[in-house]
């Protein structure tokens, strides 16, 4: 346990040492833990660098990385050696290596900028085998690493005839699948150099022609054209054979001595020089261009690709569209069926998505997939694990875990398992499963906020009930036990009048209370019908001034109702209902004995009734908030209630088709207003609210 803790540390202070390095642009390394790169390739030999570099990572207990420089003068390669290069790579991370592919034209600065980017101690090269004439004209990367360490410890491991071993390595069926490629190229190898001597040709007839006007040194001059086509076009060889090609054209037939190789003037050997560096320099540069071009062209489509999938995949929340994103894009890139499997309750894998109908996948191919999900490796075809596989599975793993498997089926024409295909594959999975986990962590929040807004809500339901159930109840308790206990004594008529009143109160109080809850359970289930007939508002007025009774004694109301005011078709319980939680509201949050202002006119095709009071105002950030469930306006007055009744006023005027909304008028108070249509549009259930309505 010691052991690890330290280890851990150490490893958590060379990543802050590497994040202090680089945001204070501070040149590697320094030695804080060791940390050791292996260069490989596609050669066979690379298998015991990567073998070596495990060992010494092992017995110093470091990190160890292994690195591929992917020059673009040696781009595109063979498929042989892609095949190797994806066993090397497999190798280094089934031992645990961190894998690293890197593009440049300079083997050496590439290697030795990633070293100090992540502070590695030591490096592990291997010195191929080559002569010593073959270093002096093309370097030997080994003496530059080696030169331009500057406090790296640099390994050699000499190899042992890599073109040897790597033949011995190709089955004869590669081989001679190698010699068929190899002839069908042959046209196309030969077809520059063809074309080349064609445009020399014609370039030494056109000159013939008009020779006479020109020069020699405009003659030479114009012999670079077909150089600078040439390796524009095809590259550097096919531009130094049209340069020597036009060289001799031109010593033969426009130098003395004409028809010979001869030259009188040996300072056109300085032309000819210069001829052979033009084809070089420019069949040099054009080649690197192109190569540029196409490797610059796949990393484009590769990333384009992966912006498309993230894209898409961020503008959708459910997990059957993320997975239809992640399916579709996949196999679109990289050319191949695929299929996701996400656990189900029981956390056995199912298939949820896959790229049309596919003709692999059967229980054999769930076993395998199983065994990535358990695991959290990837496994199948092109693998070492279950290589008799159909496809290639790869875990869908986060930090939170392994989400799923995505499986691939490459098509038999494309290049399957080469290392650019794989590192694309797997940035895919590792976005896929991103999305994944972005979705059920969305799903658990919103789970996470309706508990909350449940457990909210039940709180003030239990201390409304608490307090608007008893503070009644106590008051009929209260007069009921007074009229029973004094039997001998005989109240006067105005003390029983008032007895009962406080009875009459309490449970009409209650009444109202019970009947709010009964109406908004009603609403929330969709089971409110509405039972519409032609009603006069006029009348439900008056009918709702009777209900409330003693609680609208000593309150001056204004009632306005226009002239021929027309009927509206309505449910007339329910608006009764809407009129007396309105008053109600108008009487808690006023002062006592102030105006109540009633008005009803019509506004073309609807009604629009008024309730506003004398009192205190809303705050306007609470406006919309005043027809929420359980909402309550903190007042120094002392109100009861829930906190429903406008919430049940909002669901009964949407009901019937119409708005209702709250303002502040002018001389204190709240104004309250609503329409009615005047047209029957609004026929049937009454649609459930929402939380929040």
């Amino acid at each position: 346990m010691r052991e690890l803790a330290l280890r851990y540390t150490a490893q958590r202070v060379d990543r802050q040492l590497e994040s202090y390095m680089q945001s204070h642009g501070i040149d590697g390394p320094w030695p804080t833990g060791e940390k050791i790169l292996v260069c490989i390739s596609a050669s066979p030999f690379s298998t015991q660098l990567i073998r070596i570099a495990k060992r010494m990572a092992e017995r110093v207990h470091g990190e160890w990385f292994a690195v591929h420089v992917e020059t673009l003068h040696r781009f595109p390669i063979s498929e042989a050696e892609k095949d190797s290069m994806v066993k090397n790579f497999r190798l280094a991370e089934e031992l645990g290596a961190e894998i690293i592919g890197l593009t440049g034209n300079n083997v050496v600065e590439e290697i030795l900028e990633l070293a100090r980017k992540r502070n590695v101690s030591q490096i592990i090269i291997g010195k191929p085998e080559q002569t010593r004439f073959w270093e002096i004209i093309h370097g030997s990367i080994v003496d530059k690493v080696i030169r331009h360490s500057q406090g790296i410890s640099i390994h050699v491991i000499p190899g042992c005839q890599q073109k040897a071993e790597f033949s011995h390595h190709n089955t004869v069926s590669e081989s001679r699948e190698i010699d068929r490629k190899t002839k069908l190229r042959t046209l196309s190898l030969v077809f520059p150099y063809i074309a080349s001597s064609l445009m020399v040709i014609s370039m030494t007839l056109g000159i013939t022609l008009i020779s006479t006007f020109l020069g020699p040194v405009n003659i030479s001059l114009l012999y670079l054209l077909p150089v600078l086509l040439s390796a524009a076009r095809w590259g550097t060889s096919p531009a130094i054979f049209t340069a020597v090609m036009g060289m001799l054209t031109f010593d033969l037939f426009f130098l003395s001595p004409i028809f010979s190789i001869t030259v009188a003037d040996l300072r056109y050997f300085i032309s000819f020089a210069i001829f052979i560096l033009v084809g070089l320099i420019t069949g040099t540069l054009s080649f690197r261009l192109k190569k540029q071009v196409t490797y610059s062209r796949q990393r484009e489509n590769n990333i384009s690709a992966l912006y498309a999938l993230s894209r898409d995949i961020a503008a959708v929340d459910n997990l059957d569209a993320v997975l239809e994103c992640i399916v579709s894009n996949v196999s679109d890139t990289l050319d191949g069926q695929v299929m996701v499997l996400i656990p189900n309750e029981k956390a056995h894998l199912v298939l949820r998505k896959e790229s049309g109908r596919n003709n692999f996948y059967h229980d054999n191919e769930l076993v395998v997939a199983t065994w990535v999900y358990e695991i959290g490796q990837k496994a199948g075809k092109g693998t070492k694990t279950f290589s008799a596989a159909a496809a290639l599975y790869l875990p869908l793993s986060t930090e939170q875990g392994t989400h799923g498997v995505l499986g691939i089926c490459f098509n038999e024409t494309v290049a399957q398992f080469d290392a650019e295909r794989i590192r694309l594959l797997e940035a895919f999975t590792k976005l896929a499963a991103m999305a994944i986990n972005r979705v059920k962590l969305a799903d658990q929040a919103r789970e996470s906020l309706a508990m909350v807004e449940s457990e909210r809500l039940r709180t003030a339901l239990f201390n409304s009930l608490s307090h608007d159930l008893r503070t009644p109840l106590s008051s009929i308790i209260g007069a009921v036990t007074g009229l029973l206990e004094d039997k001998n004594v005989v109240y006067s008529p105005d003390v029983q009048n008032e007895l009962l009143q406080t009875i009459l109160q309490g449970a009409e109080r209650m009444n109202r209370f019970v009947s709010n809850l009964l109406d908004m359970a009603r609403l929330e289930s969709g089971m409110l019908k509405l039972n519409k007939e032609w009603c006069d508002l006029q009348d439900i007025i008056g009918v709702s001034i009777n209900r409330l009774g003693v609680s609208l004694n000593r309150r001056p109301i204004d009632i306005d109702i226009q002239d021929e005011l027309p009927l509206v078709q309505a449910d007339g319980i329910l608006i009764e209902q809407v009129f007396i939680n309105l008053l109600d509201n108008a009487i808690k949050y006023s002062e006592k004995g102030s105006r109540i202002s009633v008005s009803i006119k019509q506004q073309v095709e609807r009604l629009e009734i008024v309730v506003a009071n004398r009192g205190q105002s809303i705050p306007e950030t609470d406006l919309s908030k005043v027809f929420d469930k359980f909402y309550r306006l903190n007042s120094p007055l002392q109100v009861s209630g829930t906190g429903l009744g406008l919430a049940i006023c909002k669901g009964l005027i949407e009901a019937h088709g119409g708005d209702i909304w709250a303002d502040n008028n002018k001389l204190g108070g709240v104004t309250i207003t609503f329409t009615l249509p005047l047209t029957d549009q609004f026929i049937g259930k009454v649609p459930a609210m929402h939380e929040g309505e």
